[in-house]
């Protein structure tokens, strides 16, 4: 697969642009002008260490030099604007990344001066430019995930997905940094809450019940026994979280049923289980999510597998001029909901240069599928994965048999005093837990805490009381052994379908 040095050099190839342009040097002055002009166009990328020919030079003491432009940046433009700096690396030398999103307050100012970008360069903006700028923020301000959802307040909030956002500002440094504590002034930063509401982007990353102030923020997901929808399916359900919780219960379900593939292998006579594109679907589901056009009171995300394929659909076309085959080659994003990205790229969601499609190509063809393949038109943008399919685990005769199975051995457990008396979000964990290690050869603790989402310590604790009331066994050295459904669990699943 590409690597991120790779995606770099390709992205310089392409050459400056209204997007891109190259600093030998860190001139904080300079740099701040550029974004302030990306701040007032449709974003950009600055790559510090690059001759203008595209010569890479990289950047000495790249470290000292990012966490000082860091804050220069934040206190020299004006309105405060979300900046994402990172350290990149081309063979022995280090370069500095900076990218901003359009901002969602122009006319931005630096120094006393709105700049603007024309024809590769940044300029001072003309009479004109201003009147066009104040304008495009009167039409911002209207923009659908900067509006107020009524009825949501801070207290409406999931303040542990509020947190867990603050705490990888700090430890990925793609922003500025707050402590948790000062989620009030979090929001506000990120323009998630402006004038004393909470907006429509708020409410779709962080509520708790977000489906009932805006119902097409819902994802279904659909596994379909023919080749065409119809009434006849295994399994439906509609995902009315917000969106880190939709995406981690989505996720848990790919984990658990597709299907991985086989191959014959000549050279050592074995069959060979092939891995599925995890990547490529991760990034179609986030796409999906994070670029849709919520503004569609009737649109939605359809997840929908077929016997051949899956589909990922979501209402709204392609944004900012692109094309599907613009998809197939590095590109510069303009995100429909840059509020809404913004924070999925804090949480490591997306990547930072719209090479993530790129990636999903590499990751099919790695694993020995076709390549993904877009359509945008008649008002949606659709997603399809040729050959990722699912097992026959995903019908709710499976599902209610390993409810059962779970609560019928935690309630024995209980009677026997083996475990205390376990929560129902503990019972669905555990659930959560044997549907992944039903729906593969073994499983290490780190797949389980990659599906799941959760930490080493709280799955450390759920495979022990598994093992404790007899459902999964260990085999295996401690170090590179992994977790099986025991016979006796097998055979009680298999009586209960």
């Amino acid at each position: 697969m590409i690597n991120d040095e790779q995606l770099i050099k390709n992205l310089i190839k392409q050459g400056e642009s209204e997007q891109l342009e190259f600093k030998e040097v860190v001139h904080k002055e300079d740099i701040a002008k550029t974004l302030c002009a990306f701040l007032n166009g449709k974003g950009g990328v600055v790559l510090i260490g690059v001759q203008d020919n595209g010569k890479v030079i990289g950047v000495e003491n790249a470290a000292q030099y990012e966490s000082e432009l860091r804050s220069y940046l934040f206190q020299s433009i004006i309105p405060e604007a979300p900046v994402t700096i990172s350290i990149e690396t081309i063979g022995p030398h280090m370069l500095i990344l900076a990218k901003v999103w359009n901002g969602s307050k122009p006319p931005y100012i630096f120094d006393s001066v709105i700049y603007f970008r024309r024809k590769g360069k940044t300029i001072k903006a003309t009479s004109n430019d201003i009147s066009k700028l104040i304008k495009e923020r009167e039409k911002t301000e209207l923009h659908w995930e900067r509006q107020a959802t009524l009825g949501v307040d801070l207290e409406g909030l999931d303040e542990l997905e509020i947190r867990k956002t603050i705490q990888d500002l700090s430890k990925y440094g793609r922003g500025k940094v707050f402590s948790e504590n000062e989620i009030e002034d979090f929001l506000i930063y990120y323009g998630l809450y402006r004038d004393g509401y909470l907006t429509n982007a708020a409410t779709i990353l962080f509520a708790k019940e977000p489906a009932r102030y805006l119902p097409q923020c819902r994802v279904r997901l659909t596994v379909f026994n023919s080749k065409k929808s119809s009434d006849s399916y295994s399994y439906d359900k509609i995902f009315e979280g917000n969106l880190f919780r939709n995406t981690e219960e989505i996720l848990q379900f790919f984990e658990v049923n597709i299907a991985t593939k086989s191959r014959f292998s000549e050279k050592k006579w074995l069959r060979e289980d092939i891995s599925y594109p995890k990547f490529a679907i991760r990034e179609g589901l986030m796409n999906a999510l994070i670029h849709r056009d919520y503004s569609n009171v009737s649109g939605s995300v359809l997840v929908a597998f077929y016997p051949s394929h899956l589909e990922i659909t979501n209402s709204g076309e392609l944004y900012g001029g692109y094309t599907p085959n613009d998809l197939t080659k590095n590109h510069l994003s303009v995100p429909r909901n840059p509020d809404i990205a913004h924070i999925c790229f804090i949480r490591q969601m997306i990547e930072k240069i719209g090479r993530g499609t790129v990636l999903m190509i590499e990751d099919c063809e790695s694993k020995g599928y076709s390549k993904p393949k877009w359509e945008s038109n008649s008002g949606i943008t659709r997603l399809t994965l040729p050959g990722v399919t699912v097992t026959a685990k995903t019908d709710d005769a499976v599902n209610d048999a390993v409810n059962d199975a779970v609560s019928d051995a935690v309630s024995d457990a209980v009677k026997r005093g083996i475990i205390d008396a376990v929560s129902d979000a503990v019972s669905d964990a555990l659930n959560d837990a044997v549907r992944i290690i039903l729906g593969s050869e073994g499983v290490s603790i780190n797949e389980v805490m990659e599906a799941t989402g959760r930490s080493n310590a709280t799955v450390k604790r759920y495979l022990q009381t598994l093992k404790n009331i007899g459902l999964i066994e260990f085999k295996g050295s401690p170090k590179t052994g992994k977790y099986f459904i025991t016979s006796t669990t097998a055979k009680k699943l298999n009586r209960k379908k």
